[in-house]
């Protein structure tokens, strides 16, 4: 999946039915795709291979848009920028979000076409 022609994604989903729905649904439209579990992992990962655009979901272990907001200075920010995902309940986490400058933000429960459309309009972009 990596090296794909139509760019990188680094996935940061906890729960694995989510990110094998995402991920399935970016392969199939040719965007290469690396997942992470936590903070941690998402920061080696940028490190190591920095992907073209990060798909964040506000609850890993730790909390997602904390970090979102520190790797905004980073040299190793995603250059398509970071697409968050929250859930719809939680007003102020989207708001926040859209104030660090989200690319774009989804909520659960996730429509996988939503998260979708929203990765190739960003990767167009770059």
């Amino acid at each position: 999946m990596e090296g794909s022609s139509r760019g990188t994604v680094l996935l940061a989903e906890a729960e694995d039915a989510v990110a094998k729905l995402v991920a399935a649904r970016l392969d199939s439209d040719g965007v290469g795709v690396r997942r992470v579990r936590t903070v941690r992992e998402a920061r080696e990962e940028l490190a190591q291979h920095p992907p073209d655009l990060l798909v964040l979901d506000t609850a890993l272990e730790t909390d997602g848009l904390e970090f979102f907001q520190a790797l905004r200075l980073r040299p190793d920010a995603p250059r398509g920028g970071v697409i968050v995902i929250t859930d719809r309940a939680d007003v102020h986490a989207r708001e926040r979000a859209a104030q660090l400058g989200a690319a774009a933000v989804v909520t659960k429960p996730l429509r996988v076409d939503e998260v979708a459309q929203a990765v190739r309009d960003l990767l167009a972009c770059i």
